[in-house]
């Protein structure tokens, strides 16, 4: 199997290979309080898919803090990540150089450079030749402008993936039958959330559980079959979907007249936004629809915010909020391993409370590509968490195309 550069993605050869693997992560991560030492430790055994997956320590204390909040902080962790990045990642360190932030001068999670999110679909943003690379849909722009997320060790994101789901979508139960209106992962391979679903089908789903979706789209007398059992069941489901898959799905039930009394415990979990919808739908009248339709009350509807660039995911609190005896209003949140900023789209600097800004994402998780991302969407902090208000247009899309030249121009 072909060796490959982690700076250039080229193919190595075998002794070029045998260097890399003793060397770049040494001399930045030694002066950075000593926090990464092990160099670029090596290669565990292949995948299912083939692939060797690229292990450093440092991964290793990302997956224990995932586990555990006690073994470890986040700000140590992701100063040790933006040390290990700085010294593997070639265009992310003329980046930092560029603007005068190193190792030695960053002293705060918050003053670690964040990458425009369009860097994915121009560079090679990897720490070690890449396990498995997910694309972005490339809906505005095309195919040829998708982002690539390249992922070294995918034990990092499918932990994170698979614990943001156990906190904020499954608290109270450890299985019940899972309804996918997402496409499988042998459907679309190179989709980080049909990946997700594939671990949470492992991870969480029961008897019963399945995909009622092909390429053409969703199936809707599959779908229907499925809810049925459920009904007659009297045990809980989970539906998995794309916002714009449940919209369809909505309508077709409508002109059909056709509505379910899921059993208590029944749950929905949307994501992506209006993308692929027939309609436009505020988050109200969804809530009001997915009640009618399927008797499942707003407080277990979950909207799920997740990125190609991201290996964690951020949810609607209700779910979690009610089987912990929290009471606050509906906002996104992320898990522990996370942080986000909103920042002065002019400035880039944290926005004044209750402003909007740009959202601004640092996740432990990207250990192996890039810890902090600077997104195009807008959103506005909330209680613990933010409201996700839409896309940056105008003035406000100005700071994102102004940091994308400042990569450029690195």
């Amino acid at each position: 199997m072909a060796r490959i550069c982690a700076r250039s993605m080229l193919p190595l050869p075998r002794v070029a290979f045998d260097a890399l693997k003793g060397g770049p992560c040494s001399v930045t991560c030694q002066a950075r309080r000593g926090r990464c030492t092990a160099g670029l430790a090596g290669f565990a055994a292949p995948n299912a898919r083939g692939r060797l997956p690229f292990v450093h320590p440092l991964h290793d204390q990302v997956l224990a803090f995932i586990d555990d909040p006690a073994r470890g902080t986040f700000e140590d962790l992701a100063l040790a990540v933006f040390a290990h990045q700085f010294d593997c990642c070639e265009p992310y360190r003329q980046y930092c150089v560029g603007r005068g932030q190193t190792p030695l001068t960053v002293a705060h999670w918050r003053d670690i450079p964040a990458v425009p999110v369009q860097a994915f679909k121009r560079t090679a943003l990897s720490c070690g030749p890449p396990e498995r690379i997910f694309l972005s849909t490339g809906t505005t722009a095309g195919p040829a402008q998708r982002s690539r997320h390249m992922i070294p060790d995918l034990r990092l994101y499918r932990r994170s993936a698979v614990a943001g789901l156990r906190a904020f979508l499954f608290p109270d139960v450890a299985r019940m039958r899972l309804i996918s209106l997402i496409p499988s992962v042998d459907q679309q391979p190179q989709s980080s959330l049909a990946q997700m679903v594939a671990w949470a089908m492992e991870e969480f789903g029961d008897n019963g559980s399945g995909y009622a979706v092909s390429e053409s789209g969703v199936e809707f007398k599959r779908g229907i079959d499925l809810l049925r059992a459920v009904e007659r069941s009297g045990d809980p489901c989970c539906l998995m979907t794309t916002t714009g898959a449940l919209l369809h799905f909505l309508d077709h039930l409508h002109a059909r007249g056709l509505a379910f009394r899921l059993p208590h415990g029944s749950r929905l979990m949307d994501t992506g936004g209006d993308k692929g919808a027939p309609r436009r739908s505020s988050r109200r009248g969804l809530l009001h629809a997915c009640w009618n339709a399927f008797a499942v009350p707003g407080y277990f509807c979950v909207n799920e915010y997740g990125m190609t660039e991201l290996s964690s995911q951020f949810y609607d609190n209700v779910l979690a909020d009610r089987f912990a005896g929290r009471h606050r209003k509906r906002f996104l949140v992320g898990p522990h391993w996370t942080r986000t900023l909103v920042l002065d789209p002019q400035t880039l600097t944290p926005s004044g409370p209750s402003a909007r800004g740009l959202l601004c994402h640092f996740d432990l998780a990207n250990a192996g590509s890039a810890l902090a991302v600077l997104t195009e969407d807008v959103g506005r902090a909330g209680d613990g968490g933010f409201e996700l208000l839409g896309r940056a247009s105008g003035a406000e899309a100005r700071g994102c195309s102004l940091s994308a030249a400042e990569w450029e121009a690195a």
